[in-house]
Parts: structure tokens; sequence; C-alpha cells
């Protein structure tokens, strides 16, 4: 074998020794693969609520809160029938008041039965933190007064106060979500008040006819009402300082053995939306309501908390 032959054997030699050594990568060599984290429906909208009870210390110094919600945004006429049924509503933006912040982080946590709800006590219950899922234009019922053997209610329609006493009755809002495509959130509710035995209805939907058993229930569309969020921003819905009529039902509960203020928080959380042919702008902070609840992410990056 002459000298060129040697020589293209060895070239060859070494060309299969490097080949051979990149084929024996470690494990630890290579990163993990990582599937993306599953996103929300863009027809879906996640609401994190919370339930608050006031002490009659915190009670004294909830009406300065006030002081830093927007209520213009709801319209002035809405805003006088909620009030004359006892009713306050309004935003607060991404950095919540001091003192509901302390509310909700100032006490023991514990999770719920089935881990998809968190209550905080303190002796008792204090707070009640929750999420849903709300798909575009759904009917989503939250119970804010559990079954009781009556409610006596006095409404004001129209100037006209009226009253009425249903037995075995609950009260509930009536949850909506309208997605937009801005990434704001049209968040609509309806209170109602369900009562009497269980019993048979037919219902008409989209040209056919079932039967649905529920109790009888009465719609108090005089102050239903709804209000457009941006994500991170939070509704607030309490009753007014004077505690009156339907807000005297729905935000003032027995416990410990004294009339408790309720509050309730609503924040949007996270939604998806085509921003294709939206303009950038900057990031805003969007913080959970408490460290023991979701955590604070944007819109495109929102997660199933559930892990499913």
């Amino acid at each position: 074998m002459d000298a060129r032959s040697k020589a293209a054997v060895l070239l060859i030699a070494i060309l299969v020794a490097q080949c051979g050594c990149a084929l024996w990568h470690t494990p630890e060599d290579v990163p993990p693969s990582e599937l993306p984290a599953r996103p929300i429906s863009e027809e879906t909208v996640m609401l994190e609520m919370a339930r608050i009870s006031l002490s009659s210390t915190e009670e004294d110094t909830f009406p300065t809160i006030w002081n830093e919600i927007d209520e213009q945004s709801i319209p002035l006429e809405k805003r006088r029938q909620l009030a004359a049924n006892g009713f306050r509503v309004g935003i607060i933006d991404l950095h919540m008041p001091a003192p509901i912040r302390q509310i909700l982080s100032g006490r023991e946590a514990i999770k719920g039965v089935l881990g998809e709800e968190m209550v905080q006590v303190n002796g008792e219950e204090k707070v009640t933190v929750n999420h849903r899922r709300f798909p575009r234009g759904q009917r989503s019922e939250y119970i804010v007064v559990p079954a009781q053997p009556e409610v006596s209610l006095l409404e004001n329609v129209d100037g006209t106060v009226r009253g009425q006493t249903y037995r075995d009755a609950e009260c509930k809002f009536i949850i909506k979500a309208f997605p937009q495509n801005d990434g704001r959130v049209q968040v609509s509710i309806v209170p109602e008040i369900h009562y009497g035995q269980a019993k048979n209805f037919v219902e008409a939907n989209e040209g056919m006819f079932r039967v649905e058993m529920r109790k009888e229930k009465r719609i108090l569309d005089q102050i239903e009402f709804s209000a457009t969020l941006e994500p991170g921003q939070t509704l607030l819905i309490s009753g007014t300082n004077e505690t009156k009529g339907i807000g005297q039902v729905y935000f003032q509960r027995q416990s410990g053995g004294s009339l408790r203020r309720q509050v309730l928080l609503f924040r949007l959380a996270g939604t998806q939306f085509d921003d294709l042919f939206q303009a950038s702008s900057p990031v805003k902070e969007n913080l959970p309501l408490n460290d023991e609840s979701t955590d604070g992410l944007l819109p495109s990056q929102f997660d199933d908390p559930t892990g499913d």
C-alpha cells in the first residue's frame, strides 16, 4: 500500500471515530422536553372570586376604601337604582387597597375539601377564594346567601317600595362573561332569588323543549348591572353604608352571634384573545388577590390552575 492509500485509510478512520463520538451523548447533556402549557379557550374567562366577612373594626374603616375605588365606571342612573336597593359597586385598579390586602393575606389559610377552594380562618370563616371558568355568554350561578327558611325582601322599583317574603329561599348572582377583542371582559350580574320546593318546568331552548327540575325564581332586574374589566382589575360589590333593602339581605350575614357585612371581589385573572391586530402596550402588573390564590399571570400566559 503506497503512502497515498495509507493516508486515505487513516482519514476515513479518523472520520468514523469522530462520528462515533458524536453519537454518545449522555441523557444529562440533552435538556428535557417540555410540553407548552395548555391555554384556555379564546371564548373563556377566568375569574378569581373572594367573599370577605368584615369584623366590627374592619367595618368601621371600610367606607374609606371607596375613596380608592372607581364607581364612575357604572352609569349614574344604574348607580342610583343600585343605591336605592342597598347595593354599591365599583372597580379596583391593579393595586388592591391596603385594608383589603391586609384582610386577604393576614390569616391562616387551608385548602378546601376538593382543593379548588381556599378558606381562611381565624377562629371562624373569614374569607373564601375560588376560581371559575366562564365560557362566553353562558349562565353561571354564584350563591351569595345559602338556603334560608324564609327571606323577607324590601325592593325599590321606580321609587316605589314593596315587600315580599320568600319561603325556602336562597339568593344568587347569575354571572355571564363576554370577552372583548382587546383583552377586556364585560361581566354581567343579575341577582335572583330561588324559593319554594323544586318542581318540573318546561323550558324552550333553540327550538326544542326540555324539562328542568328547579325552584321558582324571581329575577331582580332592577339591580342587574354590568362592568368592563381589564386583566388584573377587580369588581367590588357590597352594601351601602346604611344597610337596607335587597343589599341588606345579600350583604349582611349572621356570624358568631352578630351581623357581619359581606364584601364580594371578582378579579379578572385570565383570558385568551386574538391580539394579532392590537397595538403593542406595556406589560401591566396582574397581582392575585392573595398569596394563596392564583399566580399573577398575564392573559396570554394563563394556565389551567387545576393542572388537568
